[in-house]
């Protein structure tokens, strides 16, 4: 399992049995790879003991706000062994017990064992930004980062999960905390898990992402905003070893550099990916935006030949299918090609600050949906254009329907009826709803931080840049400005999200001219026009396992293909199931059992 995923952690790797006197107990089997960022010396090493508790620890992520804790813990602790963030997760489990992860501003995700009471404590960061997957068997828990990790166990039964492939096809992306894996789910972000005598004992929340009400005066919203963002980027450059920032030359990443490069106390490393073809290419905003901060500045320039050769070795590094993520790995292995292990992200600014059109389709289809939905949904279906988009905007305008059920049309590729069409069964839901009476903006908020964000686009950056052996951080994803957005989107009396305008009151003197109004650009590749070209045996390859399996009998790949030709059908349609074939192949077929071993708990990083 360890082998399989070193790549997350080339500097080092552990590995502890552990137990108590009481037989009933089990033993747990921990394990790590290590990606050293904080105390870079042995006295890092994990699996890491509280030698006065015996209680043991495996950790992935950062505690940003660790030195803080320290402070609190104080002499309590006895002596410290390491300036590591381990330690002090350790030091005030001891102290706080469960309760210590409401200490914690982070991304993590770690195992515990409680020597005291023969158990397993496991807990998943807020936002959902650091995986965890597991696996319940008869008196056996494994889990891992990786779901590649638990297929190497050899445990695992060769059997795909329904409702996780259903949610592939509708969406592009596996809806957690399904994978394609039955058996095989994630820990949910802001859970926590028990674990005793490798059976699941129990699982709770200890935070969501509500809107909460509060009473604000309009005139601090500004001044809070700047506050909690400069407190978050400067926690999140706390490390050992450079840190650099990706920088698209959009408002997000160039806000996340302005602030690093003012707090860093150094020169500050940024990254661009621009094009040859100058149609997708964003660099001069970013080259803008890299002398006004006084960055070193590399660009990254590469032609879309080179970039589609890149595409099938991105897909080889995915650990489930997702039809996007590719831009995320060739970035992170030109940052990591310079030496680089820690990089901060713009993530996470379009989904606290409106910046998808989901929100404002939302808006409309909330409004017109209950006149609209009165017409007979085929008629729907031929208004809208009919086919694939006509379908999904019938399902769109139901008249009595959630709003997360109308988000999760927004989102998808595919309506439910397409999927009953292909065979399959309802997908599973596509983020989190809100209860209550929060701004429509608010709960679309939310749903995009539970859905959009935590399926597609954190799984993606975690795993395509963790490929490289990078520490991808999203300071926009600390849960303390999270809570103040949400908080803010309610003291507006016109009930509207916080938009990206009040981002820039708060942060627009940090931006050169012209970065701050111009229209949102994007990360566009020439799918299309690739799979037509230099991807297509790659596309026909992926879709030749499809045809070979039972699991998608109804799915016929050569009308999919004839469809995409004629122009009636987007490319994403046909890419998800390429990329699906592909992962089918070498990450699911190809796995090799390995020798069961005796019943045991075991993590990786």
């Amino acid at each position: 399992m360890v082998a399989g995923i070193t790549h997350r952690g080339p500097d080092d790797d552990g590995f502890q049995i552990v137990s108590t006197s009481r037989e009933a107990d089990g033993l747990a089997a921990m394990a790590n790879t290590r990606l050293a960022i904080l105390d870079l010396s042995p006295a890092g090493h994990q699996p890491m003991c509280d030698p006065e508790t015996g209680n043991w620890i495996v950790f992935n992520g950062e505690i940003y706000n660790h030195l803080e804790v320290r402070s609190e813990i104080g002499d309590r602790a006895g002596r410290w062994h390491s300036q590591s963030d381990t330690e002090t997760i350790l030091h005030a489990y001891r102290l706080w017990g469960r309760d210590c992860v409401l200490r914690l501003r982070g991304m993590f995700a770690l195992a515990i064992w409680d020597a005291a009471n023969g158990t397993m404590w496991c807990v998943r960061d807020r936002l959902g930004i650091k995986p965890f997957y597991y696996c319940a068997q008869k008196n056996a828990l494994l889990f891992a980062s990786e779901v590649r990790a638990l297929l190497a166990s050899g445990w695992l039964p060769a059997e795909l999960d329904h409702l996780g492939l259903a949610g592939y096809v509708r969406f592009g992306a596996v809806p957690e905390p399904y994978t394609l894996l039955k058996g095989v789910q994630s820990l949910p972000a802001g859970y926590w898990m028990l674990v005793r005598a490798g059976c699941v004992e129990k699982v709770e929340p200890y935070w969501r992402p509500e809107p909460r009400q509060a009473d604000v005066e309009r005139g601090s919203i500004v001044s809070e905003i700047r506050t909690q963002l400069e407190r978050a980027v400067h926690e999140h450059l706390l490390s050992d070893v450079p840190v650099a920032c990706f920088l698209s030359g959009g408002i997000d990443s160039s806000i996340v550099t302005a602030i690093a490069a003012k707090g860093l106390g150094k020169r500050l490393q940024t990254f661009t990916l621009g094009f040859h073809e100058t149609g997708a290419d964003e660099s001069v905003y970013a080259d803008a935006v890299a002398r006004k901060c006084g960055t070193t500045h590399h660009l990254v320039r590469l032609s879309h030949d080179e970039v589609a050769a890149q595409i099938p070795v991105a897909v080889g590094a995915m650990d489930l299918p997702t039809m996007d993520g590719a831009n995320t790995y060739i970035i992170s292995k030109a940052v990591a090609d310079h030496g680089l292990k820690v990089v901060l992200s713009g993530l996470g600014g379009d989904e606290l600050f409106g910046g998808y059109p989901s929100f404002q389709r939302a808006a409309w289809a909330e409004r017109w949906a209950p006149s609209l939905g009165l017409a007979p949904r085929s008629l729907r279906a031929l208004a809208a254009g009919g086919g694939n988009k006509g379908r999904r905007a019938a399902e769109l305008l139901d008249r009595n329907v959630s709003l997360s059920a109308r988000y999760a049309s927004l989102r998808a590729l595919w309506s439910q009826n397409d999927l009953e069409q292909m065979g399959l069964a309802d997908a599973p839901d596509w983020g989190d709803a809100v209860a209550g009476n929060a701004p429509l903006a608010s709960r679309v908020s939310v749903l995009e931080l539970s859905g959009y964000m935590r399926s597609v686009l954190l799984r993606d950056s975690d795993v395509l840049s963790m490929a490289h052996g990078l520490e991808l951080r999203v300071p926009f994803l600390d849960h303390v400005l999270v809570e103040t957005c949400l908080k803010y989107s309610l003291a507006d009396p016109e009930g509207s999200l916080l938009n990206k305008a009040w981002l820039l009151k708060a942060t627009g003197d940090l931006l050169p001219r012209g970065v701050a109004d111009r229209p949102k650009q994007g990360f566009i590749l020439p799918m299309a026009e690739w799979m037509r070209g230099p991807l297509k045996g790659f596309v026909g390859e992926g879709l030749a396992v499809i045809d070979g399996l039972e699991a998608l009998p109804k799915v016929k790949t050569s009308r999919l293909l004839d469809d995409f030709e004629c122009g009636r059908l987007q490319w994403s349609r046909v890419w998800q199931f390429a990329v699906l074939g592909h992962w089918l192949e070498d990450s699911f077929f190809k796995q090799q059992p390995l020798p069961n071993s005796r019943e045991q708990v075991t993590t990786t990083k």
